[in-house]
């Protein structure tokens, strides 16, 4: 039965083809039609009953019976009709007439849907060359409707228009209702449609009220600069403060740029305008050079707390060209550094900075190894002029370096790492240290590891390694001042480095040692977990590691850092530094989970108070965040962070979300604690209310509510 259906459409279809073809010779572009059964008229028309199919330029036409006028070019649709197109809009219909090519023509008692969300109910659609869809008596709405009931939001508007090519849609005298109630009446109004990525309008509003700034609404007005750039101004008023935001994003043919800042007349700080500007910008200069650049700037220390913008106390800008290559390795940059700490002054404080970087890799296939050859020049200004406190450095590092590693029998593993470091060193402004000083320094270390490797009964892989280190470095002590190497870190990366300082201002000299010891269980189908212990030794106590860096004194403390991961969404990481009675130094551990509706983040620190790397008091601090999905509308989120020091906290904050087809809704709170004299402890609260079903509201597939019966 099914095969003879088959064949007797495509039978139609070709009848159709013949009867259409006279009048259409030179017409390729014909509108097609397929039906179970074709009638042709006396007067010349062609009743397709059953089943009917249209196609014309990507637009497809569905319904049980139609009657093509030959004379009028003209389809008179009886029945319900299912019209949709390429974009996915869907036109559903109780009758219509329309012309062959289903681009002009008159639809009764319609429904139009907008990309599988937005959908416009009219008492009649008009279609107009293809381009233009105008409704009349219309209803519009992205929620769904059950049985006899109001949408949670709806627009009612005497006439409507959809721009296909602008992809807007034009309300005329329209009223915008919630729960069924008018709330807001507009002679004119016009949304983007949602298809649409980029418009011209209005955004989302968000209400907000802060305990120092009160209660205003953020209203952004997004604007687009032709297809590559964009600003979006966003107006802030509240009784304290009167604030204007600005985003400015811009693509170019090989680079992109975004500004973000805000200027405020508050009674916070009345004397004179609050601002703040940063920026970021990255181009592609071509042969692997990038040029970037980040802009960072603050009227005062309190501006961008105040008003939650940022909570950073030091400020960066700066320019960086870039080139990275298999073998070669060139930075040059320039960045100047503000200060908005309370116990620091920038004209003290380095503020200008300039860095140049070259560093070269050769492979030695004739003797083995690798060779790498890096040049380094850096220099730091302060604006003060006094002797010591305005102390102003430069230098220049050559660096030559030879490495390779062999495997013998039994698996053990030696390495064997030679370098040569030629240093110069000028300080100005400082009547204690010398104005400039030479550095040679040769060194050469070797390293012996010993892996070990089992496939366990379950099929992981079980690692442990030993590992020890010799090293030798020439040369003397830098006498330079410490103004670079002041923090130091100690972790399982340098472990077995030549110099463990962070920069090339100084170098560890003489007789060290290095122990460790690694263990790691291995597999990606369960879990994975690494234990490394590692200690440094050395012949001579270096003074510029300061008491917290752990490499202070012959001894260095005991390095201890661990690792687990696994498949069912679990991690952790810790790692600390402890003294030889085991007790901690500096610790540092986070933990994640994230598992089908839950997702954890944690962090854990303690650092002890260190007057050589201007730390007067320890930290010691948790945070914990977390977001769960209540289900497929509801999600709520938390964060706190806790100074165990103080024994209080020190910032939470907590949001809940509601979200479906036709709108999504957030509110939020946060609370910061002071923790210097010119911040004051702050609340805030938060609502963002968004539509879904146009552009600018996003899309609510994900959340669409079904009707219960």
């Amino acid at each position: 039965m099914s095969r003879t259906v088959h064949i007797l459409r495509v039978l139609t279809a070709i009848a159709l083809i013949a009867f259409a073809l006279p009048a259409r010779a030179q017409d390729a572009d014909a509108a097609l039609l397929v039906a179970d059964s074709v009638l042709i008229t006396e007067d010349e028309r062609l009743v397709a009953t059953g089943n009917v199919e249209a196609f014309y330029d990507g637009i497809r036409l569905f319904t049980d019976e139609i009657i093509y006028d030959q004379k009028r070019d003209e389809l008179i649709i009886k029945g319900a009709i299912r019209l949709s197109q390429e974009n996915g809009d869907v036109i559903i219909a109780d009758s219509a007439d329309l012309d062959s090519k289903l681009e002009n023509g008159i639809l009764r008692g319609a429904r139009y849907v907008l990309n599988q969300e937005l959908q416009i109910l009219s008492a009649q659609t008009d279609r107009v060359e293809g381009r233009y869809t105008v409704l009349r008596k219309v209803v519009a709405t992205s929620c769904q409707i059950c049985g006899n009931g109001a949408p949670i939001w709806q627009i009612r508007a005497d006439r409507a228009i959809h721009d296909r090519e602008e992809k807007q849609i034009y309300f005329r005298r329209a009223q915008f209702r919630l729960l069924g109630v008018p709330v807001l009446y507009l002679p004119t109004m016009r949304i983007p449609d949602p298809s649409l990525k980029r418009s011209t309008g209005f955004l989302v509003p968000r209400f907000f009220s802060d305990s120092e700034l009160g209660f205003g609404i953020k209203l952004p007005y997004f604007i687009t600069l032709g297809e590559h750039a964009d600003v979006t101004l966003t107006p802030f008023v509240t009784p304290v403060t009167r604030t204007l935001e600005l985003r400015l994003r811009k693509m170019i043919r090989r680079g992109y740029v975004e500004l973000n800042g805000a200027i405020s007349k508050d009674s916070l700080l009345p004397d004179s305008p609050r601002h703040y500007l940063t920026g970021f910008g990255a181009f592609d200069l071509g042969q692997s050079f990038v040029l970037s650049f980040d802009v960072e700037t603050a009227s005062d220390s309190g501006y961008r707390s105040n008003y939650g913008y940022s909570g950073r106390d030091r400020l960066g800008s700066g320019i960086t060209l870039t080139r990275v290559k298999r073998d070669v390795f060139f930075q040059a940059e320039l960045l100047n550094f503000e200060t908005l700490r309370d116990n620091e002054s920038n004209d003290t404080q380095p503020t200008v900075t300039g860095n140049v970087t070259y560093e070269r890799r050769y492979q030695l296939p004739s003797i083995g190894g690798e060779l790498r050859a890096t040049l380094g020049v850096h220099g730091h200004k302060r604006v003060s002029l006094d002797d010591v406190t305005g102390r102003d450095m430069a230098r220049v590092n050559l660096d030559l370096s030879w490495q390779d590693e062999w495997t013998v029998g039994n698996g053990l593993r030696f390495g064997l790492v030679t370098s040569l470091g030629l240093d110069s060193y000028g300080v100005q402004q400082d009547s204690t240290a010398l104005g400039r000083t030479n550095n040679v320094t040769p060194a050469i270390a070797a390293t012996l590891r010993y892996p070990l490797m089992n496939v366990g009964q379950d099929g992981a892989r079980y690692l442990i390694e030993p590992i020890a280190q010799i090293a030798w470095s020439g040369g003397s002590p830098s006498v330079s001042p410490n103004d670079e190497s002041v923090s130091s870190e100690f972790d399982e990366s340098n472990l077995l480095s030549l110099s463990r300082f962070p920069v090339k201002d100084r170098r560890e000299t003489g007789t060290i040692g290095a122990l460790g010891f690694r263990m790691a269980r291995l597999d990606t189908q369960s879990w994975s977990a690494g234990l490394t212990v590692g200690q440094v030794f050395r012949e001579t106590a270096d003074p510029s590691f300061s008491d917290s860096s752990g490499l202070q004194g012959l001894t260095s403390d005991t390095l201890l850092a661990l690792n687990y991961t696994s498949n069912w969404g679990g991690s952790f990481m810790a790692r600390g530094l402890f003294e030889a009675d085991f007790e901690p130094v500096k610790t540092e551990a986070r933990i994640a989970y994230r598992r089908n509706k839950v997702t954890l983040a944690g962090t854990y620190v303690q650092i002890n108070a260190d007057a050589a790397e201007n730390r007067t008091a320890s930290v010691a601090e948790w945070s914990l965040g977390g977001t769960y999905k209540i289900n497929r509308h509801w999600t709520a989120q938390a964060n706190a962070q806790y100074d165990l020091l103080t024994d209080r906290m020190a910032k939470t904050g907590g949001k809940v979300t509601y979200e479906n087809e036709c709108v999504s809704i957030g509110l939020g709170a946060t609370r910061s604690f002071a923790r210097s004299t010119t911040l004051v402890p702050a609340t805030t609260y938060e609502l963002a209310v968004s539509l879904r079903g146009f552009s600018t509201g996003g899309s609510g597939k994900a959340a669409r509510r079904t009707c219960r019966k």
